[in-house]
C-alpha cells in the first residue's frame, strides 16, 4: 500500500523518497530474515518440517562424521555443506536463519545491483510474487540456488563472478542448470521474438501432444535427475498419494500468469523500442525457462518447473519502470500496474496453485 501511495502521489523517484525507502529497505530485509528465518517447525510451512526431521535425523546418527555425507545430496554440495555443518554445530532454527539469509539477503542485493539506491521497491515486487514465500519456507534449495543465480545474473559485466554465483547456484540446487544454460542461449542469440516464437510452438506443442512431450524428455536421459523422472512419469500416482499435491494437467492458469511478463516484455521492447540489453537478456532468459515449464506442464508439482522462470518475474516486471520514463504519467500508471501484479499473487495463493 505505501508502494501504490508513493507511485500515485508521484514521489517514488524522488531523492528524498528514495532515501527513506532504502533506508526502510534495510530493515525490512533484516524483519524479513529473521521472520523467516525463525518460523516454528509446524507442517503449515510445508516442507519446514521435512528439512527439520533431516537435520534431527542427522544430528543423531552422524557422530562427527559429517564429510561422509557431503556425497550424499548428488552435486548439490554447498546446500550439504551448510546442513552438515549446522548438524555439527548448531540448531535447526540456525539451519533456517541461514537459508533465509541466502535466500532474502542474495535478491535484496540483486535489486540493489541493478537498480541502486531505488532499490527497495523493485525488491518489494519481487516479494509480491506469488511463490516468495512458498520458497523461502517450503522449496528452500530451490529458493536459495535461484536468490544466487539472480544475483549471478546482475554480474553480467564481469564473468568470473557470473560463473562463480551459477556454480554456487547449482552446488545449492541442480535445477539452476535449466537457468545457466537458458542464460547462455540468451547471450548469443539476443533477438526476442525468436524466443517468443518457441514460446507459442511449445504451448501448441502440448496443446497437441499432452504429457507425451513431458515423458519423452524424461526418457531421454539428458536430464540425470530421478525427481524430474519421477515427477513426469508418475504424476497420477502422487497426486492420489498427497493431499498438498497441485493439480496435473493443463495449466490455463499458471500459462496466463507466465504470458504476463512476456506481453509486457515484448510491449516495452517493440512498442516503446526499449533498448537495454540487461533486460533483454534477463527476459529472453525468463521466455527460454518458462518454455522447458510449458514441455513439462503434465508433470507432477509442476508449478516447481514454473519456478524456475518465475523467479524473474518481478525483475522483467519492474525493470523499464525505474530505468526510463515511458509517459508523463509514469508514476500513476506504476500505481495501477503494481494492483494488477498483486491481484494475480491473491488469485493463485487463494485458489492453491
Amino acid at each position: 500500500m505505501v508502494t501504490i501511495y508513493q507511485a500515485g502521489t508521484g514521489g517514488i523517484y524522488s531523492s528524498s523518497t528514495v532515501r527513506l525507502d532504502s533506508m526502510a529497505g534495510f530493515l525490512f530485509v533484516v524483519a524479513l530474515i529473521m521472520y523467516m528465518g525463525a518460523r516454528p517447525v509446524s507442517p503449515e510451512f510445508g516442507d519446514t518440517i521435512n528439512y527439520a526431521m533431516e537435520f534431527q535425523t542427522l544430528q543423531e546418527g552422524e557422530a562427527g562424521n559429517w564429510k561422509a555425507q557431503l556425497t550424499g545430496m548428488k552435486g548439490e554440495w554447498l546446500f550439504a555443506a551448510i546442513l552438515h555443518a549446522w548438524v555439527q554445530y548448531g540448531t535447526v532454527h540456525d539451519y533456517f536463519l541461514t537459508c533465509a539469509v541466502v535466500y532474502v539477503g542474495a535478491l535484496a542485493l540483486s535489486c540493489y545491483r541493478l537498480f541502486g539506491t531505488r532499490w527497495f521497491i523493485p525488491f518489494l515486487i519481487a516479494c509480491a510474487m506469488f511463490t516468495f514465500w512458498v520458497y523461502g519456507v517450503n522449496g528452500i534449495r530451490n529458493g536459495m540456488a535461484a536468490s544466487v543465480m539472480i544475483l549471478g545474473f546482475t554480474f553480467r559485466s564481469n564473468l568470473k563472478m557470473l560463473f562463480l554465483c551459477a556454480l554456487l547456484a547449482i552446488g545449492l540446487h541442480k535445477s539452476m542448470m535449466l537457468l545457466a544454460a537458458a542464460g547462455a542461449c540468451a547471450w548469443f542469440v539476443t533477438d526476442t521474438r525468436y524466443y517468443v516464437v518457441a514460446w507459442i510452438c511449445c504451448v501448441l506443442a502440448v496443446i497437441l501432444a499432452g504429457p507425451a512431450i513431458g515423458e519423452m524428455i524424461a526418457s531421454s536421459g539428458f536430464f540425470d535427475d530421478p525427481r524430474l523422472t519421477l515427477y513426469i512419469n508418475q504424476a497420477d500416482e502422487l497426486k492420489a498419494s498427497s493431499d498438498l499435491f497441485s493439480s496435473v494437467g493443463f495449466r490455463w492458469d499458471f500459462l496466463l500468469y507466465s504470458a504476463l511478463p512476456i506481453v509486457t516484455g515484448c510491449y516495452f521492447l517493440f512498442r516503446e523500442e526499449y533498448r537495454d540489453v540487461m533486460y533483454t537478456w534477463l527476459l529472453n532468459i525468463y521466455i527460454a525457462a518458462n518454455a522447458f515449464w510449458i514441455l513439462c506442464m503434465y508433470a507432477a508439482f509442476s508449478n516447481r518447473f514454473a519456478q524456475l522462470s518465475w523467479f524473474l518475474m518481478g525483475f522483467v516486471f519492474i525493470y523499464p519502470f525505474f530505468k526510463q520514463r515511458f509517459w508523463a504519467d509514469q508514476e500513476k500508471k506504476l500505481a495501477c500496474f503494481i494492483p494488477v501484479i498483486y491481484a494475480f499473487t491473491f488469485y493463485m495463493n487463494i485458489y492453491n496453485a
